[in-house]
């Protein structure tokens, strides 16, 4: 084993200033090399970021979305339908909304579409439908068919501006359902009935006289019987030259809701014999009570 020697002197590296100077300004040169390379390859980074999005193609119509408004509830309430909704809130109240494709659904799109007969009944359809669907705690206001708005902030915007409305027609739809009414007639079968209850021959001028206005005090007392039952009522038509001869509304409360049924039903049976046909519809979204003036700010299609 070799064995140290104390007495012999360490060796000792001894540099000239001209090799210290090469050594250290090789190391500089390495060193800016290195940081040319990193700051080279950042560069190219940057570079190649700036030019993707300089020709990216411009985002098209149909890759642009805007906000379809479907009704207002409370804040804060669970709301679940077919089809996944957003809700956006504003103090005590919060807008269903669903995020669609501006290239069908736009402001101007809407316009240019409302005189295709077709697709605005499908539209209407698909519009009611998602509304009578939604499961939710509380009351619903409806909006109508082509709320639309082009950013978040005009959801909001559309809130604050109708806010005090909005409030006080939840308060009034809050614990009461619509129940829409259809009274049509069977004329020949009802003109039958009258022609021999009164002894008249068939083509007596009277006849068409009397079955108009024994269909106008029928639908009046349907209408009368069941609007005092109800909290509010309102009658879209009444006439007899028409199909259906009545169309009307009904706002009542959920407690009394099978009493209305019932009372309903009880009309159907005794007009039945005559040819008068009543038809109830509901609970449905609660269009015709939910009246609104929504102001400029809310982007609606008019």
């Amino acid at each position: 084993m070799p064995v140290n020697n104390p007495d012999k002197p360490a060796r000792r590296w001894f540099f000239s200033e001209e090799e210290i100077y090469q050594l250290t300004e090789a190391s500089r040169q390495e060193a800016l090399a290195q940081a040319r390379t990193l700051l080279k390859q950042w560069w190219l980074e940057a570079i190649l970021q700036q030019v993707t999005r300089h020709l990216a193609p411009p985002a098209t119509q149909s890759e642009q979305e805007v906000y379809y408004v479907y009704g207002i509830t409370w804040a804060g309430l669970s709301v679940k339908g077919p089809e996944p909704l957003e809700t956006i809130s504003f103090r005590n109240l919060q807008a269903l909304v669903r995020r669609v494709p501006a290239s069908e659904y736009s402001l101007d799109v809407i316009r240019q579409r409302l005189h295709d007969a077709a697709w605005l009944r499908a539209q209407l359809r698909a519009h009611h439908r998602l509304l009578a669907s939604l499961q939710l705690e509380g009351p619903l206001l409806p909006l109508r068919f082509g709320t639309i708005c082009p950013e978040r902030q005009h959801v909001q915007a559309l809130l604050s501006v109708n806010y005090e409305d909005f409030c006080a027609t939840l308060a009034l739809l809050h614990g009461r359902q619509e129940w829409v009414l259809w009274l049509d007639a069977d004329r020949p079968r009802l003109q039958e009935a009258i022609a021999l209850v009164h002894h008249l021959a068939t083509d007596d001028p009277s006849l068409e006289t009397e079955t108009d206005r024994l269909l106008q005090m029928a639908a009046e007392h349907c209408h009368q019987t069941l609007a005092a039952l109800a909290d509010r009522s309102a009658v879209q038509h009444l006439d007899v030259h028409r199909h259906p001869v009545l169309r009307a509304a009904y706002l009542v409360a959920t407690e009394r809701s099978d009493a209305f049924r019932n009372q309903v039903a009880s009309l159907k049976r005794a007009y039945q014999t005559l040819g008068i046909r009543l038809q109830l519809d509901g609970p449905t979204p609660p269009f015709n009570f939910a009246r609104l003036h929504l102001e400029e700010a809310s982007a609606t299609v008019g």
